[in-house]
């Protein structure tokens, strides 16, 4: 599924209004409006049955208009409907203004922007794929307004107040439902889009999905188990890929034994865990098939030479702390060239980037994962810097560190310098601990297993565990969902994976 900017939006829509001669579809930007109200209605009406009034407010660009036409189209029904109108008749142009009249033709009022709502079921025709920035004093008052309801809201297109590119958010609508109209835009999917927009229902409005192409636009990407390849018939453990997990200080074990359990179950063939003496009964109690190994016990270098020199994947970080300890074991493992993912502590090395060059770290393809407080150390910004353009932190990342990023949260971004995506899975109980160190072990373990696919085995990872992360909820609930919890219906998830003979 794409997803598509402001911008891209626009043209498209100008494009369905050219003639058909000129590659469009000869449509006004009227009946697009009429269309649009036709679903919104239909929307209100699925989700409200037993709706007998609503209030509408509406600003001045084309959202006004929709809304003026969905209002229209309510009374006619019977529908008892309020206009609040936050740009008066005077501020409004074009299309808007027709639609506007058409509704005043009827008997419909106007009333100014600091009326009170009237009715339980509210629509949110005010800002549009145009709003940048801060709503202005008017507008502002009227989200609140809306915020502040005991109402049902549904908002036209996006809830107002949210960038339509970033999912950005300072001041905006909170909708139950949001309807959206010809292409998807990015903002409703990601960053505070998809707690902002409720249920998103969406409609082309008649406009074929060809006229989107070649316009800008970033991929939404779900989990499918035909992502993973088949495993030989002729397999044996040195082939399903080796994973070194480094981390677990002292007190801290539990990070690399879920890290290293994510991996095992995911796959590989042999997973290795780097981690402190004191973790070694409690690592071994819970996974035997892991093997332990202590990176700063002198009599074991040579075994962690070899490991290192036959690892596939190394994941760096879980538990693996900011203190001595840490910088001890990240001097004897810099001289890894193999795969790397980095989470956690590890991204807290990272972004000394003094340090770390000059701990002499080599490696081949890096992975990072950093949430947004991460993120935000890693590139030396403001978290609400970083938080109004999320696709140009991953970017900026990208370049920064030469590596392939996913930047957590409500719809991760995923991406290099080059190209990016957004994962269609995960909920808000994945906020819990433990959660990314499962995430880095299973990216791990993919990444071991496609030597040559690096990257594509990394966004694999991100999208199976969050998916798994979403059957845990549905199965046992969103509170108390813990990182151990997934691990199973990453499993689960797997059984439907390719299993044919080579």
């Amino acid at each position: 599924m794409q997803l598509y900017t402001a911008a891209a939006c626009r043209a498209i829509d100008a494009q369905a209004m050219l003639p058909v001669a000129d590659g469009g579809m000869g449509l006004s930007g009227l009946v697009l409006m009429q269309r649009a109200a036709n679903f919104a209605l239909d929307s209100l009406f699925a989700l409200r049955p037993q709706m007998s009034a609503m209030t509408i407010f509406s600003g001045k660009g084309n959202n006004a208009g929709d809304g003026y036409l969905l209002g229209l189209l309510a009374h006619k029904l019977g529908i008892a409907v309020q206009f609040i109108a936050v740009s008066p008749v005077e501020q409004l142009a074009g299309d808007a203004l027709t639609a506007c009249q058409r509704a005043q033709s009827q008997g419909l009022i106007l009333e100014p922007a600091n009326s009170s709502i009237r009715h339980p079921v509210i629509v949110d025709a005010l800002l549009g794929t145009g709003f940048r920035g801060q709503p202005r004093t008017a507008y502002a008052a009227a989200i609140t307004q809306i915020n502040q309801a005991q109402a049902f809201v549904l908002s036209i297109d996006l809830p107002s107040g949210l960038n339509a590119d970033s999912g950005a958010a300072d001041c905006a609508v909170s909708a139950d439902a949001t309807v959206s109209f010809i292409a998807r835009k990015i903002g409703l999917y990601t960053a505070k889009g998809p707690s902002l927009s409720g249920q998103r229902l969406f409609t082309d409005l008649g406009v074929p999905a060809k006229m989107a192409a070649g316009h800008a636009s970033v991929e939404l990407r779900h989990w499918r188990p035909d992502l993973l390849q088949s495993i030989p018939l002729d397999a044996h453990k040195h082939q399903r890929g080796h994973v070194l997990v480094v981390g677990g200080d002292v007190g801290m074990g539990g990070a690399a034994v879920l890290a290293a359990e994510a991996a095992l179950r995911s796959g590989a063939g042999l997973v290795s865990v780097a981690t402190a003496a004191e973790n070694r009964s409690g690592l071994l109690a819970r996974l035997p098939e892991a093997m332990w190994l202590d990176p700063l016990q002198s009599d074991a270098g040579q075994g962690l030479a070899q490991t290192l020199s036959r690892a596939d994947a190394l994941v760096l970080g879980p538990g693996l702390g900011r203190g001595e300890w840490a910088a001890r074991v990240l001097k004897a493992i810099s001289g890894f060239q193999g795969p790397m993912v980095i989470d956690a502590d590890g991204l807290f090395w990272l972004a000394d980037h003094a340090s770390w060059l000059q701990l002499g770290m080599a490696h081949g393809p890096l992975f990072i994962t950093p949430h947004v407080a991460e993120a935000a150390r890693l590139l030396e910004l403001p978290i609400d810097t970083l938080m109004s353009n999320l696709q140009r932190a991953i970017a900026d990342m990208a370049e920064r560190f030469s590596a392939t990023c996913l930047l957590k949260g409500p719809g991760s971004v995923m991406g290099d310098g080059e190209t990016q995506a957004i994962c269609a899975h995960g909920n808000r109980g994945m906020a819990t601990a433990g959660m990314g160190d499962v995430l880095a072990g299973l990216a791990g373990s993919l990444i071991a297993q496609q030597p040559g696919q690096e990257q594509t085995a990394f966004y694999t990872a991100v999208l199976l565990h969050s998916a798994a992360a979403d059957r845990a909820a549905e199965e046992i609930g969103i509170r108390g969902l813990t990182a151990s919890a997934v691990i199973p219906r990453v499993q689960a998830l797997l059984y439907q994976a390719p299993d044919r003979v080579e």
